[in-house]
């Protein structure tokens, strides 16, 4: 890490100047009246020369706990980070540290930059071998990742930092700890100061809105025989909220996702369907299908979103990840509830 390198570099000048010390021929005598002596400042040089190169222990030093409640204490800023998990890999690259970054997963593609970075596997089986060849001083992970993999790399003196946002302020919470870890502190202040503006901003948009103008919001598609889909507490739920809308799915086990049966479904009657958008998919040409789909199925047909089509469509990423484009996900799920306030 940083603090090593230098303090290696810092010693062998320091040795340098000492020898070059030794070998300088004896200053000129000074006489005063009938005393004579030598004067020289070069011995004070090389002990100020050697305080301020060599660092001291605790410089740079910075310790963050994370949700597993472990403490972890980085001795100097990063400089071979591991990211586990997608939404990680945007977080690094967010707050400036993405030239550190060596290793990713299959599926880390954002910034486009990430996809070409040292793969390491999926999100569930990575390998511990290739993580440890590639001499990371940062593994950042979540709770999503095996816990074998987590305290095998912990076994091995590799400092594991784990995060899983659950809600808006957990990414912004995020966007900070993971500044101060990689030394971003500044940057990602700035950051997370605007997206709280700009959350400001609809919040205000919306705010004379009453509870029955806040259209009821299914996440799903006809497509999917089975429709896992978020309930209150996650970042997803906590998007529609913050978008103007309200999450049928309220009874559900706060912060999980489960699978939501047609009977739920018809049960609520949502007034919005919210489905995902893949990356390269044309929104018009998806949402057609979509209703086109809905209109076809036996109880589908009959819900107040496919009768008024009434489908929004967000890139998949920007809505599934606690990442900083999650606030774009709020801003155009807000607009497109609320266009008359947009």
């Amino acid at each position: 890490m940083n603090l090593v390198r230098i303090t290696k570099k810092s010693t062998v000048l320091t040795v340098f100047v000492y020898i070059v010390y030794r070998c300088k021929p004896y200053p000129a005598p000074v006489t005063s009246g009938t005393n004579v002596r030598y004067v020289s400042r070069f011995p004070r040089f090389v002990f100020l020369l050697s305080f301020l190169l060599i660092p001291r222990v605790a410089a740079g030093q910075v310790t963050e706990t994370d949700v597993i409640g472990s403490a972890v204490t980085l001795q100097g800023t990063p400089e071979r980070i591991i990211s586990l998990i997608p939404s990680n890999t945007e977080l690094l690259f967010a707050v400036g540290a993405g030239s550190s970054v060596v290793g990713v997963t299959n599926y880390c593609d954002y910034p486009p930059e990430a996809r070409e970075i040292e793969k390491i596997g999926d999100v569930t089986t990575m390998s511990l071998e290739k993580i440890v060849a590639l001499d990371p001083d940062l593994v950042l992970a979540s709770k999503g990742n095996a816990r074998e993999l987590v305290y095998s790399l912990k076994a091995l003196d590799v400092p594991v930092f784990v995060l899983d946002p659950q809600s808006i302020e957990d990414v912004l919470d995020a966007i900070g700890t993971v500044g101060r870890l990689v030394g971003r502190e500044e940057l990602a202040r700035e950051l997370s100061e605007g997206y709280r503006q700009r959350l400001a901003t609809v919040a205000e948009r919306i705010g004379g809105l009453t509870e029955s103008e806040r259209p009821t919001i299914f996440v799903g598609s006809p497509f999917r025989d089975e429709n896992w889909t978020p309930g209150p507490e996650t970042f997803t739920s906590a998007v529609i909220q913050r978008a103007g809308g309200r999450n049928v799915a309220d009874d559900l086990a706060p912060g999980t996702w489960a699978v939501y049966n047609l009977e739920h479904i018809v049960s609520k009657d949502p007034q919005v369907l919210l489905s995902t958008l893949g990356e390269g998919q044309d929104a018009e040409e998806v949402r057609a299908r979509y209703l086109e789909r809905a209109k076809s199925l036996k109880g589908w047909q009959g819900l107040d979103a496919v009768r008024n089509e009434r489908v929004v469509l967000i890139p998949e990423n920007w809505l599934l990840r606690p990442a900083p484009r999650l606030f774009l996900a709020i801003e155009n799920l807000a607009a497109a509830l609320h266009p008359n306030l947009f």
